[in-house]
C-alpha cells in the first residue's frame, strides 16, 4: 500500500513558527527569594554586609538558639500544586511572550513569600520580646520582608 500526501501552506505554517519563536523571547525561568545584593545595612563592629539570604536560612532551619520558621518550604508546600496552570495561563494571555509570563510568575511568588514572613505567628522567646518591644517571629526590622525579590533568567 502507498499513500501520497499533498501539503499546502508551508510557508505560512513556516512563518508563522517563526514569528511565534520571536515573540516568545529568550526568557527561560525565573529566581525567587532573597538575591545577592539584599543586604541589612551596615552596624558599627561588624565585619561586613549580612546578606538576607544567610539571615533567611538561619530562620528557616533554625539555629542553636532559634527554632526553624520554614516560611519558604511552607509557601512551596502550599503553592506549588498550582504554579503549572497559573504560568500556562500567563503564558496564554501574553501571546506566549516568556519574558513577561515569567515576569508575573516571579511577582506572583515573590508576594507569596513577603506573604509567608508577615503571617508567620508571635513566637518569640519572652527574652527577645522584651528587646524587640513586640512578638514576630521572622519580622524585626523589616529588611528581610522588605528584600523578598525576583529575577527573570534569559
Amino acid at each position: 500500500m502507498r499513500v501520497s500526501l499533498n501539503v499546502k501552506g508551508g510557508a505560512r505554517a513556516k512563518r508563522y513558527l517563526e514569528a511565534m519563536r520571536q515573540a516568545v523571547g529568550t526568557a527561560t525561568g525565573v529566581r525567587v527569594g532573597f538575591l545577592e545584593n539584599a543586604t541589612y545595612p551596615a552596624k558599627p563592629g561588624r565585619r561586613g554586609a549580612l546578606h538576607v539570604a544567610q539571615v533567611a536560612f538561619f530562620n528557616e532551619f533554625g539555629t542553636s538558639r532559634a527554632p526553624a520558621r520554614p516560611f519558604f518550604r511552607g509557601m512551596i508546600r502550599r503553592d506549588l500544586g498550582d504554579w503549572g496552570s497559573r504560568f500556562a495561563r500567563h503564558l496564554r494571555d501574553n501571546n506566549f511572550q516568556s519574558d513577561r509570563a515569567f515576569g508575573l510568575m516571579g511577582t506572583e511568588v515573590r508576594d507569596a513569600l513577603t506573604g509567608s514572613i508577615v503571617r508567620w505567628p508571635a513566637d518569640n522567646a519572652p527574652s527577645t520580646v522584651a528587646r524587640k518591644g513586640f512578638n514576630h517571629g521572622l519580622i524585626h526590622s523589616g529588611v528581610m520582608q522588605r528584600a523578598t525579590d525576583f529575577e527573570v533568567l534569559t
